[in-house]
């Protein structure tokens, strides 16, 4: 299975380009525009016909075109606050849903392995980054924490690996977190695995929450650490933003299936109060959970009527909830439907 959008792209007719090589250009005119090359050479009436079929701004200045029909992205202009925009091919989306469905694949088949193996790594003395680093991915997995990159810090802004110590309260068998995060939002979050309290109980009580001590120093633990150590475990390109698209599209799919929708006023409003519904356990906005946080697939199905109950049905994948186990089952059918029609 293909990893990269290199291949996935060629699968589609589609090559990867950069806007930067392109030559085809447009600019104001009398009546409206001219298209020539940036060699000041004519432009073909075919490529002319495919620009203006584009249909770009008249805002956009700025204005280059791909040389080629088959490149992923088409044009690209600045907008009236000086923006780059892109116009990308009608296939693209479909090559970026294709390895979205493969990436949630794989990542669903690693999840129960990761799962079992973050609990052996919490175990293991804090002289390392490996115990702190399962303990943050096991809260990730159970609340969608953010990874928490530094840029975002430096901005007010936090995740996991950037949490304060002072961010954290734990009362019993409980723990409590407070604290901003991306675009300075407040997150409260409520953590009630014991195994995991008792863990976070032990972190250093000043500055940065997550840090250990190696033979020399204090060293605190960072999202790349995160990232590599999930890299390590799961044998795969997984980052802590896929647990985020795996539940959030888990969650939705799970929503929506329970619900006979029968308009499409119906189906439009379900898919609305699902959208707020994950949202609400990603801490982001319905629009930017929808964009980029669930598969479109759920939400195409549900609206064709082919998502139901069924996929949520017992039995479950070892190692996998009801939701998570009904969209590997909805991810697959939509993975074999391609594979008979491309074959």
């Amino acid at each position: 299975m293909p990893l990269d959008y290199v291949d996935y792209a060629e699968e589609f007719g589609l090559e990867l380009v950069d806007p930067d090589t392109f030559t085809l250009k447009r600019e104001p005119s009398k009546n409206g525009f001219s298209y020539s090359r940036t060699n000041g050479r004519p432009v073909s009436k075919k490529h002319v016909e495919r620009m203006v079929a584009l249909v770009i701004p008249p805002a956009w200045t700025d204005v280059f075109c791909c040389d080629s029909e088959s490149g992923h992205i088409q044009a690209v202009g600045k907008d009236d606050l000086g923006r780059r925009q892109y116009i990308y091919h009608p296939k693209w989306e479909s090559v970026r849903n294709s390895m979205k469905t493969h990436r949630l694949l794989a990542f669903g088949k690693a999840l129960p392995h990761i799962r079992k193996r973050i609990l052996r790594d919490m175990q293991r003395p804090p002289t390392s980054s490996r115990p702190l680093a399962a303990l943050a991915v096991r809260l990730i997995d159970q609340k969608a924490f953010r990874a928490g990159h530094e840029k975002y810090a430096k901005d007010g802004g936090r995740g996991i690996a950037s949490l304060k110590s002072s961010d954290l309260k734990i009362d019993g068998n409980v723990a409590n977190f407070v604290f901003a995060g991306k675009s300075k939002k407040k997150n409260e979050i409520t953590i009630k695995d014991r195994c995991a309290v008792k863990r976070l109980s032990t972190l250093k009580r000043r500055g940065r929450l997550f840090q250990y001590k190696d033979e020399r120093r204090w060293r605190s633990l960072h999202a790349g650490e995160l990232n590599e150590y999930l890299r390590e475990i799961s044998g795969s390109k997984v980052s802590a933003k896929d647990f985020r698209t795996f539940h959030g599209s888990a969650r939705a799919l799970e929503f929506l299936a329970q619900i006979d929708a029968r308009t499409d006023a119906a189906r439009k409003r379900a898919i609305a109060a699902a959208m707020r519904n994950v949202s609400e356990f990603l801490r982001n906005t319905p629009a930017v959970t929808r964009s980029s946080y669930v598969h479109p697939l759920v939400t195409d199905c549900f609206n064709a009527g082919d998502l139901d109950n069924s996929l949520l049905r017992a039995p479950y994948r070892k190692g996998l909830s009801g939701a998570e186990t009904g969209l590997m089952r909805l991810l697959e059918r939509a993975n074999a439907r391609t594979l008979q029609s491309s074959a």
